[in-house]
């Protein structure tokens, strides 16, 4: 009787141990992290909340939450880890782009309609594939719409996908460009405002040839497509050429020209046959970092405001 009254005094001895142990080690726990939290200062703000989601979402993040974004620094920063663009785009650059008054300048329904026939084109990778998002074509369709947003231009990104398209016809990977004007007319007929049409694509061309400096800062170098197998295509040239123009006028190692295209091999009309404001954009090629992408699109996207300012002025003085 002795013994078994000795045994219960032990484990409940223990026992009491054990809970003490325990409170000690919660005790520590806390005390650690209050003095860790007041050290840091952490600021529960809506920046910090935002950083917190889109750091814990890893593969569940997707594009469907860059649709939802407004504002173009905090779509660079928070889905492609760039920086605010005044501390990437050189002032040399700068110095030669007048910046229009938004204000003076919104167009409310969509004018500028941006696609990729081949949306699945890849820049240089980094840390993005942690989140599911490659660095591709059609991330920099988006970029280059919230930068003619900043400038008062409405515009349209092709969200559908070519591959879903050619699934559906039971087409190869060749047919890309019918699949891709299926989407352009399906665009056109439910937004008839659409008026300049921009395929986006990017080069297979060597680093050394795609990318320039430029008072220290990279860009991709842009190239224009032009197809000659069309009746029209003067008309596509054109608006290249004028592009192009005040493309080098920034800076003329921003440009590789334009490559005109017709004969056996390759596609020589590109949809450009849709409309006389059509054209292909080569932007930067395989090797380039997404940092020199979007460097070179907030030119691009004001040298787009210029052209499309031209011409609506032209149009409104006839």
């Amino acid at each position: 009787m002795k013994k078994r009254f000795i045994t219960k005094k032990k484990i409940k001895s223990s026992l009491l141990k054990l809970i003490f142990l325990f409170f000690i080690c919660i005790t520590s726990f806390v005390l650690t992290f209050k003095v860790l939290y007041d050290k840091i200062n952490i600021d529960i703000n809506n920046e910090s909340y935002i950083n917190f989601l889109v750091n814990d979402s890893l593969g569940y993040y997707n594009i469907g939450d860059i649709l939802s974004l407004k504002s173009t620094d905090f779509l660079l920063k928070y889905s492609l880890g760039i920086e605010k663009t005044s501390n990437l785009v050189s002032n040399e650059v700068n110095s030669n782009i007048d910046i229009p008054d938004k204000e003076l300048n919104t167009v409310k329904k969509p004018t500028v309609y941006i696609y990729n026939t081949h949306q699945g084109e890849e820049y240089k990778s980094n840390f993005l594939e942690s989140f599911n998002i490659n660095n591709t074509v059609y991330i920099a369709s988006f970029i280059l719409k919230e930068y003619l947003s900043d400038l008062g231009i409405s515009s349209l990104v092709e969200e559908n996908k070519i591959m879903d398209v050619l699934n559906t016809n039971g087409w190869k990977y060749n047919s890309s460009y019918k699949a891709s004007r299926i989407l352009l007319d399906s665009a056109y007929k439910n937004n008839p405002t659409l008026k300049y049409f921009f395929d986006i694509h990017r080069d297979s061309s060597p680093y050394d040839r795609t990318v320039t400096d430029i008072s220290g800062v990279k860009y991709a170098k842009l190239m224009f497509v032009i197809g000659l197998e069309h009746p029209n295509y003067a008309s596509n040239l054109k608006m290249a050429e004028r592009i192009n123009e005040l493309l080098k006028s920034v800076n003329v190692s921003l440009s590789r020209g334009i490559m005109k295209k017709e004969g056996p091999g390759v596609n020589g009309i590109y949809n450009q046959d849709f409309s006389e404001h059509s054209i292909l954009i080569e932007v930067g090629g395989q090797y380039n970092s997404i940092e020199e992408i979007n460097n070179t699109l907030k030119v691009l996207s004001k040298v787009i405001f210029e052209y499309i300012t031209e011409v609506e002025n032209a149009q409104k003085e006839t």
